[in-house]
């Protein structure tokens, strides 16, 4: 596993990881921040909720190259995963940090 992966794996462990559409949005809804990571195998459709989701600041969307599968992995979850939003802003700078210098992935500004 990657670092990036490690860095989920964290926050999920800590608590500060939302995962789902409905439950990242509805953490986005609540307060301002946090990294939203999109998987590389997500639809279109789930890229522009996720767009819609961190509009106005609301978050930052970071698109990884890692697929569902890899993150559900990391977070020890058995189904896919297409998104997944870091609630804590220290692990969601080391988990972008980690991903661009890996993997030359880059944090999408909406």
């Amino acid at each position: 596993m990657d670092k990036a992966l490690g860095y989920l794996g964290l926050a999920a462990r800590a608590g500060k990881l939302k995962v789902g559409a409905e439950d990242c949005a509805k953490e986005l809804n609540k307060r301002k921040g946090g990294l939203l990571v999109a998987a590389s195998d997500a639809s279109e459709n789930t890229l522009d909720r996720a767009r819609s989701m961190t509009a106005g600041g609301r978050g930052r969307l970071f698109r990884t190259d890692h697929t569902k599968r890899q993150i559900a992995a990391a977070i020890g979850r058995a189904a896919p995963v297409a998104l997944a939003l870091i609630c804590d802003e220290g692990l969601a700078n080391a988990f972008a940090a980690a991903a661009d210098k890996d993997r030359g992935q880059q944090e999408e500004r909406v």
